[in-house]
């Protein structure tokens, strides 16, 4: 209709005649302009609500839900709503709701609750991922989802959200600004974790849990009543019992052997590389590529905590770059693992150098009583792999210590000539991958034990290796 008016007033300016149809066509656009802007509310007096989790794994899928109420609003209903949000820029979109979407469109509560908006694939060429778009029912709110997945741990934010409405001729749009923020804590995804418990509830690490033994002399948990025998400390005499049967009767107890478990996780420069490939992940595993070692390491670090609170065990972490960073002391109990979980959803990697020496004698400071030290981490250059060797080394005279060295996938692909890499690049990996190994046979040298494994596999040889060492300890 606009392409069409201004058409004719280019031809009323040769032709007198049309000037009079051209003036009565302009003043009627102007009015359906004018009614049509009359006709449609400001966005910014819907009634809003966002809902978002409070918190979500790691390249996990989540949901936020705007639920939009219109039906205060006079001349609301039918309209077209579309909604730009703020988002931190680790998180990417997933799916958005569109208009399109929708093979036909709720028109009440019931409906919308019943029937929600379908999604579709975001915009490609738009790093906002593109608006969402519904057109409001004529009664109740309806919900506009959208998909987001986070890249990067730790606090991810939503923040203001723009609105525009359209009007019913298509010749208004009217926008608002809404501000307003809300977070969620973006946590180690835990990808593997049934996994992982349904392989130590195996039968073949079944034998492997809290166990209990009879004492003499009671100071834990009572267990039951039995007859005197020759030997038995007469503190442990139950004298009621001893009255009612007529014969000498003693309280046995039974002693808990829960272990301890310390994990220890590097967040120097070196757990700060991505896995650029996702190896060792099924299809039915959500993507890993582009996680960090130390992303990895947390991952499979939790998953072990898991286990070993499920076995009774207490366990604790330390978390270190050039100083330590987090200590959490070890505790026993299922409210153990969303502690642990909390305390280190948002450590990064730092581009310190890592100080194995000096996290590990913290924890002698810290821990006196001796427990299975099990540290994710790599292994260090060759220019400070003596200090990491004397590290384990008087750190293991204390307690017994698991090294997990969690190596690159892309340079052991490299190494291996995967991937069209050219001669001089796999010869260069092929050396890093020789000084890779000769490190990790130094500090095997000093009895402790290593594991080199690739950081998207780590979780099943790690628990094998663990619960291995735990039978020892």
């Amino acid at each position: 209709m606009c392409v069409a008016c201004l058409a004719l007033s280019v031809v009323a300016a040769f032709v007198p005649v049309l000037r009079v149809v051209t003036l009565a066509l302009d003043f009627a656009l102007a009015l359906c302009v004018w009614l049509d802007f009359v006709r449609t509310p400001r966005p910014d007096r819907l009634v809003l609500r966002r809902r978002l989790p409070s918190r979500a794994g790691l390249s996990q899928d989540f949901v936020r839900v705007l639920r939009v109420d219109g039906s205060a609003l006079p001349g609301a209903h039918g309209l077209e709503l579309e909604v730009h949000e703020e988002f931190a820029p680790t998180l990417d979109v997933r799916a958005r709701t569109w208009l399109s979407s929708l093979p036909t469109l709720p028109t009440t509560a019931s409906e919308a609750a019943e029937s929600p908006p379908g999604f579709i694939a975001p915009a490609a060429e738009d790093p906002s991922g593109g608006a969402d778009r519904v057109r409001l029912p004529a009664s109740g709110p309806i919900d506009v989802r959208r998909v987001y997945r986070s890249r990067r741990r730790g606090m991810a934010t939503l923040g203001d959200m723009r609105l525009r409405l359209t009007g019913r001729m298509g010749l208004v749009e009217r926008q608002a600004r809404v501000h307003g923020s809300q977070s969620l804590a973006i946590e180690p995804a835990l990808l593997g974790l049934k996994q992982t418990l349904r392989l130590a509830a195996s039968e073949r690490w079944r034998d492997l849990g809290v166990r209990f033994t009879r004492r003499r002399g009671g100071l834990s948990e009572f267990e039951s009543l039995r007859e005197h025998v020759a030997g038995d400390d007469v503190r442990l005499v139950d004298w009621k019992a001893f009255a009612k049967r007529g014969r000498p009767i003693v309280r046995q107890y039974q002693e808990e052997r829960g272990q301890e478990l310390i994990l220890v996780f590097d967040c120097g420069r070196r757990m700060a590389a991505t896995t650029a490939e996702s190896a060792g992940a099924s299809a039915s595993r959500l993507p890993t590529v582009g996680w960090t070692k130390l992303d990895h390491a947390l991952d499979c670090g939790l998953q072990i905590a898991a286990v070993a609170l499920q076995q009774g065990d207490r366990v604790g972490v330390l978390a270190f770059a050039d100083r330590p960073l987090v200590w959490f002391p070890p505790a026993r109990g299922g409210a153990q693992l969303e502690r642990l979980r909390e305390a280190l959803f948002a450590l990064e990697p730092t581009p310190a150098e890592s100080n194995l020496e000096r996290a590990l004698r913290e924890l002698a400071l810290r821990h006196r009583r001796r427990a299975l030290v099990v540290i994710l981490s790599d292994v260090a250059d060759p220019l400070s792999i003596d200090r990491q060797r004397a590290a384990l080394a008087t750190g293991s005279r204390r307690h017994r210590i698991l090294f997990a060295g969690l190596d690159d996938p892309s340079l052991r692909a490299a190494a291996a000539g995967r991937g069209g890499v050219r001669a001089a690049e796999r010869a260069a990996a092929s050396y890093l991958e020789g000084e890779r190994r000769a490190g990790l046979a130094q500090l095997a040298g000093v009895g402790v034990r290593v594991l080199d494994t690739l950081p998207a596999e780590a979780a099943a040889p790690l628990l094998a290796a663990w619960l291995d060492a735990r039978r020892r300890l």
